[in-house]
């Protein structure tokens, strides 16, 4: 069953069809892997739309939405979901922060790669010093500063991806429909080696995110407010592509230089799902088409493995340049999702691919 929270915007409306293919697909292997018929469950949030990664699309994957089965007999993975884990994270500050100093403290930690492999910079990534104007709300975010990061286990990348030569590509079974769609996974003990290593990346990505943060602030480092995953797999029957699983504090994040939300679930809320920004959406005189060996997005073929950024997927911004515009589309929203908006950041100066600015 596919439960609709999106904004049922033109892009949403034609990934939702072809969601209803991707349902049918991991139907049919669960229930080919059991004794019994099983059932999928997707839930398609209000930032559901394009991804960057062609892989995940062209196996029916796309970001914003949760993708839960009914646990067969022989436990599966869909492997071009191409998991790994990504998630953000939200630190107060103990002082002042101005923003030489932030961007003095960051390029040093930036440079050290003694431990990870940094990419903040990278993709939809980025690090920014954000500033609350509540002296204290009802969640305990005090006035002051605050440091957000976002950011995914690079580290881990290309073990979990179906990519060629690696541990299990060997052992990928594949499940097709005439209409060029299909799905790609594999199953037994090499799914359950799999899920082994997923679940691990979860706190791996939460000890990375502080670590990073630690060596920026030292001794000013304060209050965990959140360190939230919102892509990977919570359980080995559930996928999450750009969902938050949580009942706390999770980020809803806007764009670059844009105000921050802090949400969370309300009570009694009908799923603890929580979308984790805007999504990407198709330009107006763009549509998207399945090829036998590609997926076409207005007049560009794009094919497995390659990263879309750019042009033909954009940012989804149904709102003016005002901050009030803004809270009033994030208002939305939150009702869509039985959101309570807890606590709003503004942004003071940021890094990400487009390297270091400052907004305010």
């Amino acid at each position: 069953m596919i439960y609709n929270l999106t904004l049922n915007d033109r892009t949403q409306k034609k990934v939702l069809r072809e969601l209803e293919i991707t349902e049918k697909l991991i139907s049919k292997v669960a229930t080919k892997l059991s004794s019994t018929q099983k059932t999928c469950d997707i839930y398609a949030m209000s930032d559901l739309g394009m991804a960057h990664n062609v892989t995940r699309m062209r196996g029916g994957f796309f970001t914003g939405a949760a993708y839960v089965w009914e646990q067969p007999d022989t436990p599966f993975i869909p492997v071009d979901t191409t998991i790994n884990v990504c998630g953000t994270a939200l630190y107060k500050i103990n002082s002042d922060m101005n923003i030489t100093e932030f961007k003095r403290r960051c390029e040093k930690a930036l440079a050290d790669t003694s431990k990870y492999d940094w990419n903040f910079t990278n993709g939809n990534h980025f690090i920014s010093l954000c500033y609350s104007e509540n002296d204290e709300n009802r969640i305990g975010m005090k006035k002051g500063y605050y440091m957000l990061v976002h950011a995914s286990a690079c580290e881990y990348k290309e073990k979990l991806y179906p990519v060629i030569g690696n541990w299990y590509y060997q052992d990928i079974c594949i499940e097709r429909l005439d209409n060029y769609r299909y799905m790609r996974y594999i199953k037994g003990d090499k799914a359950k080696q799999f899920y082994e290593i997923a679940k691990k990346l979860k706190s791996f990505n939460q000890e990375r995110n502080y670590d990073f943060c630690k060596q920026v602030l030292a001794a000013n480092i304060g209050d965990e407010i959140l360190n939230v995953a919102h892509y990977g797999m919570p359980t080995i029957h559930e996928v999450l592509i750009g969902v938050q699983k949580t009942a706390g504090l999770a980020t809803l994040l806007t764009s670059l230089g844009k105000n921050v939300y802090i949400v969370q679930k309300k009570e009694n809320a009908k799923n603890n799902y929580i979308p984790h920004g805007f999504g990407l959406e198709l330009p107006e005189e763009s549509d998207f088409t399945y090829l036998k060996d590609s997926i076409q997005i207005g007049e560009k073929k794009f094919y497995s493995g390659s990263i879309i950024i750019g042009e033909d997927a954009i940012s989804r911004h149904s709102f003016s340049e005002t901050d009030e515009s803004l809270r009033n589309y994030v208002r939305k929203i939150a009702w869509i999702n039985e959101l309570e908006i807890c606590a709003e950041l503004k942004q003071i100066c940021s890094f990400s691919t487009k390297g270091f600015q400052v907004w305010r």
